[in-house]
């Protein structure tokens, strides 16, 4: 390979690193990145002569952009080396036994996707707060992180330094992004953190979870975790292990099972306990030899962008979207993409006939991550932005200094059509596509969810039009009547009410015996419901107080729509109500149909042993797994799945 390429090379990750850290915009996955740098890295030990002073292996990427606001750490943030297979932690581990001797404690942690960041106590109280930055220097972010509630938690006791990572929860995350307009947590968390107006950042609620203790004096990095607990602050789960097998094990159970986690992480950490070889393992320029980030594989594809079209959604936000040549990733085939909002279209600059790399967030929802600006057609232009509503025609608006275009026109056939679609997807109405609602709406039989019902008196009409027979109306016509008895949670989920979804409903529910119920509700009332916060509460109260969703709530009343929870809804005699479960080992039944149990009854599914975990399920109940050995420690019940099963009424 040729200097040229190096510098290529070089070049390339620069501009990556940039775009992630300072636009958060991701232009490759992050094992991407991590392949091109192991390649710079190869290139540099066989061609020392060729390092450039700004090559992205002899300096962490940084957040920093205005360096007159900055701010020095009192001892570099460094960040980590990662890996993405079991071959390279073996590698990692065995390393670490040359130098500590056989079986070395080593602590596995959650690899945050947030931002890093160094805050500063006095007597228990923010004084200073930096992002990581580039791991020297850091933005000053203490006049918005000295405001969250949580370090009102801090004991007046701690003085000190403690690092860690801001995160947004996938609850809170969904709050703020109802119209789709931010790509994920950790960009729109990062945002967040540098917001100039700090009574807007008290308005999103951050969590910052604990990972280090800056000038410990403790023997071991499990102490560090655990006082940092013990003095108030939010930490992760961390399991002490003993052997590789027990380390790669632990590897594979977090993977499977951190989508349940309520906030989002991308790996797993790995430290070793005893600090003492710390020092003699040393770092290099960027990375700490003592630690290691397990990163869990996303499957990244490359394929062609056909055209990119607008669409318009119930709320009128006007979203871009990719049409794709097919491609099977993640276990499905793919043909569309959206790209969150035209802010997002102008800075990932993405153009029809590019090649494009798409991923699926959290395993779901296809995501265009980068383009192949190689293979880019030098005469290629730009997607014009539309100033009218493909829809309507209607002039497009924005909101206040958002970047998001709006249609304002509640009478714009994609909104009418986009508030069907959802209410049908949500009660999981069989029969109803995208493709037959739009029809239907254009014949004029579907103009709004109410005319749902009153199909039926069209049969005769249907079963005359192309492409519908009359099994296929009469079928239609059935699962349009059955979803009148859809449960409470379900019905209140599908109206579209802005910051109620499938999930937010079912919680609502548990404790109310109707939506009458429900709109009655004070705002007090709302934010005492386990996961909704003042901010939510009082946007769920405005909307369930709009003209439109009266109406809409008192139509389909008059219909026989189901408005009472059920008996199973709240959940009036179950054993399990109110308490935690971890399943562990083999049982008789896949683990996803006692934990959909569990949750139906008004338990709670956790993924780790806690001291907040109520129950330990395993069919090993003598074992000296790490669970067991927790559960053990920590007084944690540990019951069979026999005893599990009588609890759920279940024979």
């Amino acid at each position: 390979m040729d200097q040229k390429t190096y510098n290529e090379l070089v070049d390339q990750l620069i501009h990556y690193s940039e775009s992630y850290y300072k636009a958060n915009i991701s232009l490759v996955s992050d094992e991407q990145f991590d392949m091109m740098l192991k390649q710079v890295e190869e290139i540099e030990r066989l061609h020392p002569e060729w390092i450039r002073k700004d090559s992205p292996t002899l300096t962490p990427g940084s957040d920093l952009i205005d360096f007159s606001s900055s701010n020095t750490h009192e001892h570099p943030m460094l960040s980590l080396e990662n890996t993405y297979n079991e071959e390279d932690v073996t590698k990692w581990y065995l390393k670490m036994e040359e130098v500590t001797g056989p079986s070395p404690e080593v602590v596995l942690e959650y690899k945050f996707d947030g931002n890093s960041a160094g805050i500063r106590f006095s007597h228990g109280r923010v004084v200073k707060a930096l992002t990581r930055g580039n791991g020297i220097v850091g933005e000053d972010i203490t006049n918005n992180i000295s405001t969250m509630e949580e370090f009102n938690k801090i004991k007046s006791t701690f003085n000190g330094e403690a690092r860690g990572e801001l995160i947004m929860s996938k609850e809170e995350f969904n709050r703020l992004n109802v119209d789709g307009k931010y790509a994920n947590a950790r960009n729109l968390a990062s945002g967040t953190i540098k917001l100039l107006d700090v009574e807007e950042f008290k308005k999103r609620k951050l969590w910052f979870f604990a990972y280090w203790l800056e000038g410990s004096k403790n023997k071991k990095h499990s102490q560090d975790l655990d006082l940092l607990k013990e003095m108030g602050f939010r930490t992760g789960d961390y399991f002490i292990c003993h052997s590789l097998e027990e380390l790669l094990q632990h590897i594979k159970e977090i993977g499977e099972n951190k989508d349940k986690l309520p906030f989002e992480i991308d790996g797993a950490v790995m430290k070793l306990n005893e600090k003492r070889y710390w020092e003699e393992l040393g770092s290099t320029a960027k990375f700490p030899r003592y630690a290691k980030a397990y990163k869990y594989h996303q499957e990244v594809q490359e394929t062609k962008v056909l055209n990119i079209t607008f669409q318009v959604g119930r709320s009128g936000k006007i979203t871009p979207v990719a049409s794709l040549e097919p491609v099977f990733i993640d276990g499905s085939t793919v043909s569309r993409a959206t790209l969150n909002n035209v802010e997002f279209l102008k800075q990932i600059d993405v153009r029809e006939n590019d090649f494009v790399y798409i991923q699926k967030a959290a395993a779901i929802i296809p995501q265009i991550i980068g383009v192949n600006l190689e293979k880019r057609n030098q005469n290629s232009l730009e997607v014009s932005i539309p100033s009218s509503c493909p829809e309507c025609g209607h002039h497009l608006v924005k909101d206040g200094d958002k970047v998001d275009l709006f249609c304002p026109n509640e009478a714009c056939p994609g909104r009418i059509i986009d508030k069907i679609s959802y209410y049908t997807h949500v009660l999981e109405i069989d029969g109803f596509g995208d493709e037959i609602i739009e029809r239907l709406h254009y014949l004029k039989y579907l103009n709004s969810i109410i005319d749902l019902y009153y199909l039926k008196d069209k049969r005769e009409e249907l079963i005359t039009l192309d492409r519908f027979g009359e099994k296929s109306i009469d079928k239609l016509l059935k699962n349009i009547e059955e979803s009148k008895k859809v449960p409470a949670e379900k019905l209140l989920a599908a109206l579209g009410i802005k910051g109620i979804g499938p999930k937010i409903a079912k919680i609502i529910m548990k404790k109310h015996q109707s939506i009458d119920e429900v709109r009655n509700l004070t705002i007090e009332e709302l934010s005492s419901i386990d996961g909704i916060g003042e901010i939510k509460a009082s946007d769920v109260k405005k909307e369930l107080e709009k003209e439109e969703t009266i109406s809409l709530i008192e139509k389909l009343k008059d219909l026989g729509v189901n408005m009472l929870a059920t008996k199973n809804e709240i959940y009036e005699n179950s054993l399990v109500k109110g308490f935690s479960f971890c399943i562990t080992g083999t049982l008789s039944l896949p683990r996803k149909e006692y934990e959909n149990l569990i949750e139906k009854n008004g338990g709670k599914n956790v993924s780790s042993v806690t001291s907040k975990t109520s129950y330990l399920v395993t069919n090993d109940t003598t074992s000296g797994s790490s669970k067991n050995k927790k559960a053990q420690e920590l007084g944690v019940k540990i019951i069979s799945e026999d005893e599990l099963r009588k609890m759920l009424d279940i024979d």
